[in-house]
């Protein structure tokens, strides 16, 4: 007779999964289940039947890997009023960060690395050396430290080839942790909290921005997506606007010195690139002519290349040039909203615009974890617009500077379509997430 299979059921799970009779994951200081539906979890307020005994350094060994952002990243910003979510103080998610010697030397190596790759401004170089371990250790929630471990073994993982799966498997339960957190802290943003929210979000969209580019952690031959860290910063900047003016007046407040400038400082070349790439989005002769005749879709375009035309203005000022996050996230930032829509929707002329963005990548791939990531998008573009042929001239401009002329051959439809559709799921789930970085 087998034995008797030993009892698996808890009675530790949040008041709120008891209620809707659904199963806890029992994960501090917010559960699964009550990130998806935005409401807030008794544990975040020391609520819940007992605590578990959760990771909180760095976690074992057969830790599970998550090779893309989880599906619940923060509540949903639809319809929510923020004003009534940002009380001068508010409620600690109170843990006390366990520290492994994993850990500690991940933490060295952020000491005496990360600053120089964040930034090449000597004074926010010492920010980073300074001021971001500060408010890290005075986090609560153990948000920002999870981030910088994060970032720091993600880093290593691609400086240690002999040690890369057990690089990246810390770097991805550290962001986990990190994402997991972040989202329990978004309802309770508060004066104390929102320089935390802050350094916290940056890393993780610097993370977002990387873990693609890792050797043996990419898809470069997947059709495109939109890339996870675009709704992740216009999410984190929809939120933290409502804080701006704390952080602004914070320690982090030369962080927020982002700005367009008005003057013509970009070359020939580019104008005359930025131009046609006008004429693409405005002239009825051109391919797919009907889809422009639609007034809102044709100005969408015209104001995302309006915006692409200050960015490379901005390139070229020489306070801008030692904020290397600033320039990158400035305009997928500033885009609207039915632009990122139709990029999610690949409609040829947003990819195409996109493409002339990764020139602007290609020039800020000092900073390693942008390096490669102008080619490695532009390459899944080609790949993914329809009928590659009628739109290849107006890719020759991008390829150029980015690649120095060569184009790939796009993939076949059949294989396109098969790509594209076990990838559309997790493209949905991080287009309604989001968050904000100016590092």
């Amino acid at each position: 007779m087998p034995p008797r299979r030993t009892h698996t059921k808890s009675r530790n799970g949040c008041a709120k999964c008891k209620k809707r009779r659904v199963k806890c994951d029992e994960v501090h200081p917010a559960c699964g289940n009550c990130i998806k539906h935005a409401i807030e979890c008794d544990f975040s307020n020391g609520g819940g039947t007992s605590t578990p005994d959760s990771y909180i350094g760095s976690p074992p060994s057969g830790t599970a890997v998550r090779t893309s952002l989880p599906d619940t990243f923060l509540p949903p910003l639809q319809n929510q009023q923020h004003q009534h979510l940002i009380p001068l103080t508010g409620p600690h998610l109170g843990f006390t960060f366990s520290w492994t010697t994993t850990d500690l030397e991940l933490m060295y190596h952020y000491s005496r690395v990360a600053p120089s790759f964040l930034s090449s401004s000597q004074n926010l170089m010492d920010m980073w050396t300074h001021d971001v371990p500060r408010i890290a250790f005075a986090d609560k929630s153990g948000c920002t430290i999870h981030a910088m471990l994060a970032v720091s073994s993600l880093h290593l993982a691609l400086l240690e080839p002999h040690n890369r799966t057990s690089r990246l498997i810390t770097a991805t339960a550290h962001y986990d942790q990190a994402v997991r957190t972040m989202g329990a802290m978004v309802p309770h943003i508060c004066k104390d909290s929102c320089e935390a929210l802050f350094i916290s979000s940056s890393l993780i969209v610097v993370f977002a921005t990387a873990s693609p580019l890792i050797p043996g952690n990419s898809m470069e031959n997947d059709p495109w997506n939109i890339p996870e860290w675009i709704p992740l910063i216009r999410g984190v900047h929809s939120i933290l606007h409502e804080v701006w003016d704390w952080v602004e007046s914070g320690c982090l407040g030369q962080m927020l010195k982002v700005q367009f400038y008005e003057r013509t400082g970009i070359s020939s070349d580019e104008t005359e690139a930025l131009n046609a790439l006008y004429r693409l989005c405005t002239d009825t002769t051109e391919s797919d002519a009907d889809e422009i005749k639609d007034t809102e879709v044709s100005s969408t375009y015209f104001g995302a290349i309006h915006k692409l035309r200050k960015s490379f203005v901005s390139c070229t000022d020489p306070d801008m040039q030692f904020n290397t996050t600033s320039l990158i996230f400035q305009w997928p930032i500033c885009v609207s909203d039915k632009y990122v829509l139709l990029l999610k929707e690949r409609r040829p002329r947003a990819l195409i615009i996109f493409a002339y963005y990764c020139v602007l990548l290609k020039r800020m791939e000092i900073a390693w974890w942008v390096g490669g990531r102008a080619e490695y998008e532009l390459g899944r573009i080609e790949r993914s617009i329809r009928d590659l042929e009628k739109w290849k001239k107006w890719l020759e401009w991008p390829v150029k500077m980015v690649r120095g002329g060569t184009q790939i051959e796009p993939l076949d439809e059949a294989r396109s379509t098969t790509a594209a559709a076990s990838t559309a799921d997790s493209a949905d789930s991080a287009a309604s997430g989001a968050a904000d970085v100016s590092i």
